[in-house]
């Protein structure tokens, strides 16, 4: 093999060895990134359901509350119904004051 030949399979071989040291890092970098990824949605899910599992008697105390309010206003705006209208009440204090 003259000198020529055996240079550049030299070369070859040295590029290769780095072409890969840089592939084996590249691998490395993308697994990295892989695990994070999943710990990052783990987070996010594991927050989600952490806030729910803790908001959930809150929120239904808050809801009770809400139909016990809106149950409230209900009876008041039927109240309000049954009452008699502003004309009959200034009929009956006319009345009044024609008696006296």
């Amino acid at each position: 093999m003259d000198t020529e030949t055996k240079r550049i399979l030299e070369e070859n071989l040295a590029v290769t060895k780095e072409t890969n040291v840089l592939l084996k890092k590249i691998i490395s970098a993308q697994r990295w990134g892989r695990a994070l990824h999943f710990l990052y949605w783990a987070v996010i899910i594991g927050a989600s359901v952490g806030a729910y599992y803790w908001l959930q008697p809150v929120l239904g105390a808050v809801l009770s509350n809400y139909n016990s309010v809106m149950s409230s206003i209900d009876k008041v705006q039927k109240t309000t119904q049954s009452l008699p209208d502003t004309s009959s009440i200034n009929s009956i204090l006319d009345s009044l004051r024609q008696k006296q």
